[in-house]
């Protein structure tokens, strides 16, 4: 069975924004990973990789090279995003009815006061997911300008966006192809109005695709995500005309 390894977008605008939190266990950094959500009041977004766990807790590095060459020898990938809403079964509904994606588990822990849930398009041991969290008394979020969206992949954008809009979706820009290129896009928000790009990718393996993150400094992100996450630089493409920059990051192909 394939592994998908998932894929980071990191754009930077012209004018700067506001920097969000974004953590990711690296075992470049010598720790094992946990297990543990977020449990904020405000929102913060959460990747997590996968590494030699065992490996990592036993290993140490005599330098930073070492360490970073290490990173990219190791088999790490993408394992999920964690943010919160404030009315798990309701973006629950949504995610299965409207984008397709599978309940994989869901638990409740009230001595801790949240409730979390993974969804996605096949079991976590090989498929990226996504993670929900839901803190008790918390009904919503500002979302901040650093989260772009989340990228997935479909053999007809149209009828997906159809389907959703049946379901209540919002619907923010109507299928068409993207500036610039000829695949063809749309946009929808989730009920907590998290950004969701639906991408016109036949036969895509996987199709909850990739993170849409906003930075401050793109050579510097890209030299973390290279050097401490162990990914590779899949493509960088300049848009004056509109003034940004994004580049595609990840652990393989795109597709």
């Amino acid at each position: 069975m394939a592994v998908s390894r998932g894929a980071v977008a990191c754009a930077t605008p012209a004018a700067a924004v506001p920097r969000r939190s974004m953590l990711l266990s690296s075992a470049a950094a010598g720790a094992v990973l946990q297990s543990d959500p977020i449990r904020l009041s405000t929102p913060k977004l959460k990747l997590r990789a996968s590494a030699g766990a065992a490996q990592a807790a036993a290993t140490s590095f005599s330098s930073n090279d070492e360490a970073f060459a290490w990173a990219k020898k190791d088999n790490m990938r993408l394992l999920h995003v964690v943010y919160g809403v404030g009315d798990i079964d309701r973006t629950i509904k949504f995610y299965t009815e409207c984008l397709g994606m599978k309940l994989l588990r869901k638990r409740d822990i009230p001595e801790e006061k949240y409730t979390n849930a993974f969804l996605g398009y096949g079991p976590e041991e090989t498929n990226f997911a996504i993670e929900l969290t839901y803190n008790y008394g918390v009904d919503s979020y500002d979302i901040g300008a650093g989260i772009g969206h989340f990228g997935i992949a479909t053999d007809d954008v149209a009828k997906t966006v159809e389907l959703i809009r049946a379901k209540g979706g919002k619907v923010t820009r109507e299928p068409g192809p993207v500036k610039g290129g000829k695949t063809v896009i749309a946009f929808i928000e989730d009920p907590d109005g998290y950004k969701f790009e639906i991408l016109e990718r036949p036969g895509t393996p996987e199709p909850l695709g990739q993170v849409m993150l906003r930075v401050g400094d793109l050579d510097r992100a890209i030299s973390f995500y290279e050097k401490a996450c162990g990914m590779k630089l899949l493509r960088k493409r300049d848009n004056p005309e509109y003034k940004y920059t994004v580049v595609m990051m990840g652990y393989g192909p795109e597709d």
